[in-house]
């Protein structure tokens, strides 16, 4: 029951979130008050205080988030009656739905949410704003009212049109109401007295005042909570919809009494586990705030990262890229095509970025950051599939170490300028170069989970991750392009650096290096230079024989280096001096080889790096200077 401790402080530390609606990946979210959910309204209607309709309109999907409070069974409702309070669907608030619907079964949906607003209409000290929602509704005109104001259309026999069928422009209400639009859903407000009157919906007040009424009609059975040590209310019903608005996945749940849940060990649910309603409620309303608001998802996985005592933290799954964006953008210069910004700079920088993350939580508050992705394997039950809990130092050092050891030159396009840097790529970025672009989503999400523990735990990466990236770029004509190809290939060398991070690979040339497969790497790497060098002299855009013999050279590497090698003669005699840099880098490479390597053994992984390294090392020295000295 970590998670719930955790949670339910992170609520209790962002209390002055509650209600306050913000702006995150383009849709308004909230923490949400206890004992209130999150609905999308379709029609509003505006009342006076003394309870007679003013208004109504079609609300916008935009500003459709509408704070609902709510009951543990209407939370949780699925077809029987179990109204909200205030605010609900056409036949719960409207006394004329049956009228002009037909439907009697809707008629103890009314009747019950009718009696619930009653009660607390008449309830002392009960808020002036429900007194006169209550008013209203028990006037039974909500629909007609509705027609009259050009909400819902009818026919010329005053019936209401529930799909638009005709070819004329479609009112708004059959834009904003999937189906029929007599199962919209309505919220209300008074007139406001003041400018600064809050909606409703948004009133804190109104919020803290149905939370105490909730807490005196009560009628929960009461124990020790599991979670919190302390006698309390408790329940058996727990949050739905923590991942989006459809999902009806929980974390807990306890409604199969004649099925496999108790087999006969126990009575009822507090048996097996006894839960606080009000800790249930802020553990399920943090988890979902936290989700909309910094959390990401892959097919139906999501991912979240944040602290128990300053929410917004350093995500782990971002690339260095990410977490210097604005020091990159800020630096270029604006007559440069291209900035390349070496391992030392990107270091120094990566680590003021962290460290200023971590020092913008306070200095006596440094205890846990947790990292935790949850997933349904089934649509009714949700699961925890990663969670760690870790200091904020541990957490931040992690990070510090996985972008010091799982990098490369990596690239990327801002404002038509390129960007090369020396760093990690994205959780995204690796995950798409395994898989692919249309890759199968149930795989990605494994392998965004499984790369986690090496993120945050300073774990050795999956072998298997690290041999099927390699064994895909082998394959250059298997991706769309040489282009992306190469890109991939920078990807695959920074997973393979941090696989053998003992041996301190570089992305600079190991000239000393006298390891087989980095060697072979390295005389792939200088064919594929001086040929594509040789090629675009000459205008020709083919793909050269390193590239075409990639997957050969990598399977049988002594045999296939022969036939390249022969191929790359006609350049020598053609460019006499101008290749004669490439032949003695060649020689070199060879002799350090010896004979009992040049075999057909298959090559490791680490070929890769050779390759990367050399083709760098090539592209970036001028050559006049590799002529006048030549480095191993």
């Amino acid at each position: 029951m970590s998670w719930m401790q955790q949670l339910s402080k992170v609520y209790e530390n962002n209390m002055d979130h509650v209600g306050e609606f913000e702006e995150r990946q383009n849709q308004r979210i909230t923490l949400l008050p206890v004992s209130h959910v999150m609905q999308s309204a379709q029609i509003e209607i505006l009342i006076n205080r003394d309870g007679e309709f003013v208004s109504a309109k079609v609300i916008e999907k935009e500003n459709a988030r509408t704070i609902v409070p709510a009951t543990s069974a209407s939370a949780n409702r699925s077809n029987s009656s179990a109204p909200h309070y205030i605010h609900d669907k056409l036949f719960y608030v409207a006394g004329d739905y049956v009228a002009y619907t037909g439907e009697n079964k809707r008629e103890k949906h009314h009747q019950d949410y009718l009696g619930q607003m009653k009660e607390w209409a008449e309830f002392p000290n009960a808020p002036k704003k429900v007194k006169a929602i209550y008013q209203y509704v028990k006037k039974g005109n909500v629909i007609e009212d509705l027609i009259n104001e050009k909400v819902i259309p009818v026919d010329s026999n005053n019936e209401v049109i529930t799909k638009w069928t005709s070819s004329e422009e479609k009112p708004l209400i059959y834009k904003v109401v999937p189906g029929d639009i007599l199962s919209a859903f309505v919220r209300f407000d008074v007139l406001h007295e003041r400018a600064d009157d809050p909606f409703i919906w948004e009133d804190k007040q109104l919020f803290d005042d149905y939370i105490e009424y909730q807490e005196t009609i009560a009628e929960m059975e009461k124990g020790y909570c599991y979670v919190t040590g302390k006698e309390t209310i408790l329940t058996t019903q727990h949050g739905s919809r923590i991942r989006n608005a459809g999902d009806m996945s929980k974390l807990i749940s306890a409604n199969d009494n004649s099925g496999y849940t108790y087999r006969g060990r126990f009575a009822k649910p507090t048996e097996a586990v006894q839960i606080g309603y009000d800790v249930s409620q802020k553990a399920h309303h943090a988890l979902r705030w936290l989700l909309q608001r910094q959390g990401t998802y892959v097919d139906s996985r999501y991912f979240v990262s944040f602290g128990v005592e300053e929410v917004e933290v350093a995500d782990p799954l971002e690339g260095t890229a990410n977490h210097l964006f604005d020091f990159f953008s800020a630096e270029m210069d604006e007559d440069t095509k291209t900035h390349i910004y070496t391992e030392e700079i990107v270091a120094k920088e990566l680590n003021k970025a962290l460290q200023g993350k971590r020092h913008e939580l306070k200095k006596d508050m440094l205890e846990n950051i947790i990292v935790m992705s949850v997933d349904a394997a089934t649509p009714g039950r949700l699961a925890i599939v990663y969670y760690q809990e870790q200091n904020a130092d541990l957490y931040y050092e992690a990070l510090a170490h996985w972008h010091r050891t799982c990098y490369w030159l990596m690239s990327f396009k801002n404002e038509n300028k390129w960007i090369s840097y020396h760093g990690a790529p994205s959780t995204y970025q690796i995950v798409e170069a395994v898989y692919g672009r249309n890759g199968d989503p149930r795989m990605k999400k494994e392998l965004y989970t499984r790369l986690l523990p090496s993120i945050t735990e300073k774990k050795a990466i999956p072998k298997d991750i690290v041999q099927t990236l390699f064994n895909r770029v082998k394959n250059p004509f298997s991706f769309e392009g040489l282009g992306q190809w190469n890109s991939v290939i920078n990807i695959a060398c920074a997973l393979i650096n941090k696989q053998y991070e003992k041996e301190g690979f570089t992305v600079a040339l190991q000239g000393e290096n006298s390891s087989r497969d980095y060697l072979f790497g390295r005389l792939l790497g200088i064919a594929e230079v001086m040929e594509q060098r040789q090629l675009k002299e000459r205008d020709e855009g083919r793909a050269t024989n390193a590239t075409r013999y990639f997957n050969a050279f990598s399977q049988h590497p002594a045999r296939t280096w022969m036939v390249i090698r022969k191929q790359l003669n006609p350049y020598f005699e053609r460019s006499g001096g101008q290749t004669g840099y490439y032949a003695m880098l060649i020689q070199q490479i060879e002799d350090k080889l010896a004979v009992e390597n040049m075999t057909d053994a298959p090559l490791s992984p680490v070929f890769l790096l050779g390759y990367s390294s050399q083709i760098q090392h090539l592209y970036t020295k001028k050559e006049e200077n590799e002529n006048d000295s030549v480095a191993e």
